[in-house]
């Protein structure tokens, strides 16, 4: 029932993107500010407002339903953790494909910052991440973006509303706004200790068909499609991708980890065992020759054919054991194998 993609193919470009291609977008856009247009510019001062009125403590507004689907987190570059999310939005109540949307990430229970009033600090950042980006909706009205900051506890802001044609404000001017907050607990991946980043559960590991700012889950030359349910047909392919840190070296500074996958199935009596892999060690044989310890994270990856699967729930176990350095880290991830 097994089949464990090789290492191999994708050890190299997939540590080297968790590693130092994560999404600045706040750089990135730089250039792009200045070509808005003014629809647009109207759009970003009717975000930030929105955002400010809730982050002051009042009601948000609900206009256009907005809902947080899920995220991840992956170590970045400069200390950081990259965030990358999918937001729900109700499309009945949008009339554009696209729609303007502000994200905005402080940390929580801070106070809103004043704006700087010294002349040579005018583009330091006020929070600790904002954006807006004008996004095309997908047909099940999802909208995927990431943010990137360092681990700690922050509200997130998500506003947004139908990306507008209007380009200045008057008495008649009353544009549809939604916001979400968050609370979101930001994992460190600083620490020199075994570690993973969030397993992503996703439905194919891809040559990238688009580009980081389009789509949070592309890294470098590849695309993650993640599942947005961790629900599968039996004809599909359970696709795992992670990534693994504080790896230790042996003697020649090479990893030596052996990473354990077990299938565990719910029943009505209660969890049983259902089947497992093979043991994949990530070592100087399965490596690339140029891979030390200190070369970038891991990435673990499995690819299992579901059609051995009877339709329920289940849950994955996956043991990281540091062989090295002695140590074990274990990740559970749950997914459905539906009926039909």
């Amino acid at each position: 029932m097994k089949k464990i993609r090789g290492m191999s193919a994708v050890c190299v470009a997939l540590s080297l993107m968790a590693g130092g291609s994560a999404l600045l977008a706040q750089k990135a856009d730089k250039k792009a500010e200045v070509k808005r247009s003014k629809a647009e510019e109207l759009d970003i001062a009717v975000l930030l407002k929105a955002v400010d009125t809730v982050e002051a403590g009042q009601a948000a507004a609900t206009g256009t339903t907005v809902s947080w689907e899920s995220n991840h987190f992956i170590r970045a570059q400069e200390g950081t953790t990259y965030v990358p999310f999918t937001v729900q939005l109700d499309k009945t109540k949008l009339t554009s494909p696209s729609a303007a949307v502000y994200v905005r990430v402080a940390k929580k229970g801070a106070a809103p910052p004043a704006p700087s009033k010294d002349s040579k600090d005018k583009e330091a950042p006020l929070y600790p991440w904002e954006n807006v980006y004008f996004a095309t909706v997908s047909p099940e009205g999802k909208v995927a973006r990431a943010f990137q900051v360092p681990g700690g506890d922050y509200d997130v802001y998500i506003a947004v509303k139908d990306k507008g044609t209007v380009e200045k404000a008057d008495k008649n001017y009353n544009p549809n706004v939604a916001i979400l907050k968050k609370e979101l607990s930001v994992p460190d991946f600083n620490a020199p200790e075994l570690a993973t980043s969030s397993v992503i559960l996703a439905t194919a590991i891809q040559p990238a068909a688009t580009t980081a700012l389009e789509d949070p889950y592309v890294f470098g030359p590849m695309q993650i499609v993640p599942s947005r349910d961790g629900k599968y047909k039996k004809m599909d392919s359970l696709e795992v991708v992670y990534w693994i840190y504080g790896v230790s070296g042996d003697t020649a500074g090479k990893p030596d980890v052996l990473i354990e996958n077990t299938f565990n199935q719910k029943t009505a009596e209660g969890e049983k065992f259902f089947n497992k892999t093979q043991p994949q060690a990530l070592n100087a044989q399965s490596l690339p020759p140029d891979f030390t310890a200190k070369s970038g994270p891991l990435p673990g990856t499995l690819q299992v054919p579901l059609t051995s699967f009877p339709p329920g729930d289940y849950r994955l176990e996956i043991k990281i054991t540091d062989k090295a350095a002695g140590k074990t880290v274990t990740q559970n991830v749950a997914f459905t194998v539906l009926a039909s």
